[in-house]
């Protein structure tokens, strides 16, 4: 059986050590999510550079995986194993993490706010930075991606 309150203290928890890992990042460098800000924007700076790539890549991998690890971890504790179940917890926290991401950095900090910190330099202005419909279908295709690899997890799960 699902365990709302479980699903939704590690989808807050998550959620509050993401947005401070992407606050980070953006307040240390915003060309660090150069690839998660809107095409023009993209098209209008010069590519990362290699140590940009590099840093993203060292933050990002153990960030995501964490991400990806912490809802499955907690699915072994879960009473009732069953497939269900063990798509739904994960997929669950996920959808908490992402509503967050969302609403909050993306709608409100991105679009709404606009603060100096995530602005890339060469950028000041442009329309796309209030691109509500860009982070929405951003929100739905990790909801889709995420979707399956809750389906492979909770096979995983299964066989363990």
């Amino acid at each position: 059986m699902l365990n709302f309150s479980q699903i939704f203290i590690e989808g807050m928890l998550l959620s509050i050590f993401f947005c401070i890992v992407i606050v980070g990042m953006l307040v240390y460098n915003p060309r660090l999510l150069l690839n998660d800000y809107p095409q023009s924007i993209q098209l209008s700076v010069p590519p990362k550079t290699s140590k940009e790539t590099k840093l993203s890549k060292a933050i990002g991998a153990p960030f995501a995986s964490l991400l990806m690890i912490a809802p499955f971890i907690s699915t072994l504790y879960c009473d009732e194993i069953s497939f269900m179940v063990s798509f739904l917890h994960p997929f669950l926290v996920f959808i908490i993490v992402s509503l967050v991401d969302l609403v909050v950095l993306d709608w409100l900090m991105f679009c709404f706010i606009t603060p100096d910190f995530l602005i890339i330099p060469g950028t000041k202005g442009m329309k796309d930075y209030k691109n509500y419909q860009f982070h929405f279908i951003a929100f739905l295709k990790g909801t889709v991606v995420y979707g399956v690899l809750c389906i492979i997890v909770a096979g995983i799960r299964m066989l363990i």
